[in-house]
């Protein structure tokens, strides 16, 4: 059992290198099996018996991850993946590519249907981003945006899939994009 996982905790899986698919915690079973949400897109049969990488936040609103190996052993009709945890959890990072922070970027504007959003952070695959509320609405999960980036280098126009959205701690909108084709901004900010 791991002490720091909670019921409906968010995590994710690491399926591949490029694959990673949020779920939610359930529950701890016997024998350090696990059950946890389908992910969406939902993980199949084939996938039976596969050793993954799952990772959570101890502390919500942080960002230190703890990982661990496990197995994927069961899936069920009624939207529930059994997982056998293989390794003990420690820290980890799921990222490819280091994030840079708005803050140390020499120059960077984003522009979401002709509004000019606020860059959080920005990495290679992804990016967060903010805007007050009271301008427009954001796009939930699962909604594909396009985004056009201006940086020093040049000018690009992502697309990204919402991955999640919340209100940070100045009362703005957040979220986070899951870029589409991330090789073409990769140039722009590293």
């Amino acid at each position: 059992m791991i002490p720091d996982l909670k019921p409906k905790n968010e995590i994710h899986l690491r399926l591949t290198e490029n694959d990673v698919r949020p779920s939610c915690f359930l529950e701890f079973l016997r024998d350090n099996l696990i059950a946890i949400e389908q992910t969406k897109p939902a993980i199949d049969h084939s996938r039976l018996m596969s050793i993954i990488f799952l990772t959570y936040r101890p502390d919500a609103g942080k960002e230190k991850r703890m990982g661990f190996e496990a197995r994927i052993e069961t899936i069920t009709p009624d939207h529930r993946i059994f997982l056998r945890q293989m390794s003990d959890p420690f820290f980890c990072d799921l990222r490819q590519w280091r994030r840079v922070r708005r803050d140390v970027m020499h120059e960077g504007r984003a522009f979401y249907q002709n509004h000019e959003i606020q860059i959080i952070d920005i990495s290679g695959g992804g990016a967060r981003l903010a805007w007050h509320e009271e301008d427009y609405d954001a796009p939930s999960p699962g909604t594909l945006i396009a985004i056009k980036f201006i940086f020093a280098k040049g000018e690009i126009l992502m697309e990204g899939e919402v991955l999640h959205q919340g209100t940070g701690s100045t009362g703005k909108r957040h979220i986070s994009v899951k870029f589409v084709n991330p090789q073409d901004v990769r140039k722009m900010i590293y």
